[in-house]
């Protein structure tokens, strides 16, 4: 199997490196197209008439592993369309993310948003976040992405998205994975005013989690109650309820 990894959290983040060396442990065939820095909450944002910059920083024989100046986005796209454009790969798995992506905050998340890419392209693809990303939690994650490809992919075809969110406290394994709705990830106090070094009030967008109030069956609770909450997204957000209500709409 052809995996192309990526991420928000850069090349040499930990969460990816791990995941890179497990998949590698299965004898998958890795290329790695990652930013070259943090792109944290950079979303579904792509680089456009400015200049991208790739660089090859493999350490491994037979993994190739590129350096992209650009978004995660922009990461995928440099792939498939540049360069892996002749050797598709088979998955596209975004992380390990070091903090969750629950909720609404899928809609800033670099991580899936880099996922949300595979059905463009036709490809299955996972986006795998954590909290609490100690070295033997992030190994545990990483051996359970390995088990999650095997039933989800391999034996199970899915051919969509994936999004996984694992608690820092709590068993690591399938029998431990609940598969949930999103839901709305409730913040508070998400504007703080402070002074810059010159004495200007500039402002910071930051935000406690209020992990109390979403609804039981929800990623958020099932976090909360110490589960894996894996849950299932779609690149397609047309409203297909309501198209027949906004024909009525404009019948009138």
């Amino acid at each position: 199997m052809h995996i192309l990894l990526t991420n928000d959290d850069g090349l040499k983040a930990p969460g990816l490196q791990t995941l890179k060396r497990e998949l590698a442990s299965h004898d998958c065939r890795l290329t790695v197209v990652a930013p070259n820095g943090q792109r944290s909450a950079a979303s579904h944002s792509m680089t456009i008439n400015k200049a991208l910059y790739c660089r090859d920083e493999s350490t491994v024989p037979g993994i190739r592993e590129i350096a992209v100046s650009g978004t995660p986005v922009d990461c995928v796209k440099m792939a498939m369309e540049y360069f892996l454009k002749d050797d598709k790969p088979d998955l596209i798995i975004s992380g390990i993310n070091d903090g969750y992506n629950l909720g609404s905050d899928v809609l800033y998340s670099g991580t899936v948003s880099a996922a949300m890419e595979g059905p463009y392209y036709g490809l299955p693809a996972f986006a795998v976040s954590m909290l609490g990303m100690t070295d033997e939690r992030c190994v545990q994650t990483a051996h359970l992405v390995w088990d999650l490809v095997q039933k989800l992919i391999v034996k199970g075809r899915f051919p969509g998205i994936v999004n996984v969110n694992v608690p820092p406290e709590g068993d690591i394994s399938l029998d431990n994975v609940r598969v949930v709705p999103q839901t709305v990830q409730i913040y508070h106090n998400v504007i703080a005013e402070k002074r810059d070094l010159d004495g200007s009030v500039c402002y910071h967008i930051v935000g406690d989690i209020d992990m109390t109030t979403a609804p039981e069956d929800s990623d958020v609770a099932c976090i909360r109650q110490g589960h894996i909450a894996l849950t299932p997204l779609k690149w397609q957000q047309t409203a297909d309820r309501v198209i027949d209500h906004l024909k009525g709409c404009l019948s009138v």
